[in-house]
């Protein structure tokens, strides 16, 4: 086995977290190393959707912005007005190959494919790493690796890219959540409209169980078959996953690895929302990463504050215990005219009025019963 000793810092996974994180490093005084397991890490494809409460270094290559969203279900709609915080969707491919040309013009970064990493030790001076090919020698090392642990919730959803014939969609309005008539289920349709003739149409459930119905390719021509009985079109690629929604998942870095992505805590719980999180928290990292390395400093356990840590587990628990419950609780609060303080919030920059005009248009004493944990599984 061969010994590398020119790392400063190791990033395990390029996955959003690890490569944003190389981002921020290019040109700058540190040798880094990405260690990726897969040999292509465009093999498979991810829509990234947030809204526009971040300054980030990707502007240039947003796939689309929409100003309104629309949530419904059998009974009411309503629009959410974005103009202020539009919400927009990045590509990962685009994302990937966008970082992959910026690394390549820098010669402080080497991305090495097709690397397992088998265990990492602290030695006297440095952090040895050991994978399936090599062992590399570092200061530092970033973990955006999953983790088997015990998750509450998870948002499992299914996605179809579709071509049509004719130009059926409004590409001006995506729709955010469209409810199902599924009983006792927290399900619904997602559609974001790129163009007249091509759509995202994804199928997506909170879910404390793994589930199966729905999650397929059936149920995405169905839909089209219902809501455009006379298109003709084509699924071009597809997407699925699990994101895992957990108040209780937590950092817990150690002087010589800090924990980066979703299994650090990055994910909002209530939401699923990750990409502009993991922004704010590798932007974190580099302004800490002088203490860090001295060992005099990690970034915080819980990315998320105890008061938005506190309202997503309650909407967990309502979600998982009744679920039919939340959906009207949520065409309530999109119906106000909140909409910048409810972007905000789900945003994770809530100010303190934004937090009290949600709290108003919230069942309140559903809700005060569940934070007090008088509620349980069937009450």
């Amino acid at each position: 086995m061969s010994i590398n000793y020119d790392y400063d810092l190791i990033i395990i996974g390029a996955g959003c977290a690890g490569l944003s994180l190389a981002h921020r490093l290019t040109g700058e005084d540190y040798k880094v190393c990405i260690l990726e397991l897969s040999n292509n890490i465009n093999s498979k494809n991810k829509l990234w959707s947030f809204w526009d409460t971040y300054e980030t270094p990707y502007k240039e290559i947003i796939k689309k912005k929409w100003v309104n969203l629309i949530i419904k279900d059998k009974n009411k709609t309503s629009e959410i007005n974005c103009e202020r915080y539009s919400y927009n969707s990045i590509d990962s491919h685009d994302f990937n190959n966008y970082i992959f040309k910026v690394i390549k013009k820098n010669k402080n970064i080497d991305l090495i494919l097709s690397s397992e990493v088998l265990n990492i030790r602290k030695e006297e001076k440095s952090i040895s790493v050991a994978t399936n090919k090599n062992k590399y020698i570092c200061r530092h090392v970033f973990d955006s690796r999953p983790e088997n642990i015990t998750v509450s919730m998870w948002q499992q959803f299914f996605g179809c890219y579709i071509k049509t014939e004719q130009e059926i969609f409004d590409d001006q309005k995506a729709t955010f959540m469209e409810f199902s008539k599924l009983r006792n289920k927290f399900h619904f349709m997602y559609i974001l409209p790129f163009s007249p003739s091509e759509a995202l149409i994804e199928s997506t459930y909170f879910s404390s169980k793994k589930e199966n119905k729905m999650l397929d390719e059936e149920i995405i021509k169905k839909y089209m078959q219902n809501n455009f009985p006379n298109s003709e079109f084509k699924i071009m690629k597809s997407e699925h996953g699990s994101i895992p929604m957990d108040t209780k998942i937590k950092a817990g870095s150690q002087k010589y690895i800090t924990k980066i992505g979703s299994y650090s805590g990055a994910t909002r719980a209530s939401t699923g929302y990750t990409f502009i999180n993991i922004q704010k928290q590798v932007d974190h990292i580099i302004q800490l990463l002088p203490r860090i390395l001295m060992g005099k400093s990690t970034p915080k356990n819980n990315f998320h504050s105890y008061l938005l840590r506190k309202m997503d587990q309650v909407f967990l628990d309502i979600v998982d215990n009744d679920p039919d419950f939340m959906k009207g609780a949520l065409i309530k609060l999109f119906s106000s005219k909140n909409h910048d303080a409810q972007i905000r919030f789900l945003s994770d920059i809530p100010n303190i009025f934004d937090l009290i005009k949600v709290i108003i248009l919230l069942p309140k004493i559903k809700f005060l019963k569940y934070s007090l944990g008088f509620m349980r599984k069937n009450d």
